[in-house]
């Protein structure tokens, strides 16, 4: 997928043991597709652009395997990339080596599991 140094790769495995499952408060009761609305309505009402992928076999070809469910373009040139999961879901295996790949190049990943996580994650 890419070519990294023999010290990046060290890096890399070392971040590999990171828990990805660990969300910082309780899940929102509900679907996921039910947060995924209310942040999508959240970017819009706030001027954020928001890309809302969600993973079919129509989309194969597009995007990589485990690509994050939104991308966030917020103030500053920041983009956050969320995966967003109901109060029993879990991050698939191309869910995990994806995320670990774009923390490792610096990106900001977050798993999101309810609306005031996604609101303490925007105001920082």
């Amino acid at each position: 997928m890419t070519r990294w140094t023999p010290e990046e790769y060290a890096e890399w495995e070392t971040r590999q043991r990171v828990d990805l499952n660990m969300a910082p408060m309780p899940a929102d009761e509900g679907p996921e597709s039910k947060l995924q609305g209310k942040i999508v309505k959240y970017c819009l009402d706030h001027g954020y652009p928001c890309l809302s992928f969600r993973q079919s076999r129509k989309a194969e070809g597009f995007l990589l395997p485990g690509w994050p469910d939104l991308t966030v373009c917020l103030s500053g040139g920041h983009v956050i990339f969320l995966e967003l999961k109901s109060k029993h879901g879990h991050l698939r295996k191309k869910q995990k080596d994806l995320a670990q790949i774009m923390l490792f190049l610096g990106h900001q990943w977050h798993k999101v599991t309810s609306y005031k996580s996604f609101l303490s994650i925007v105001d920082k």
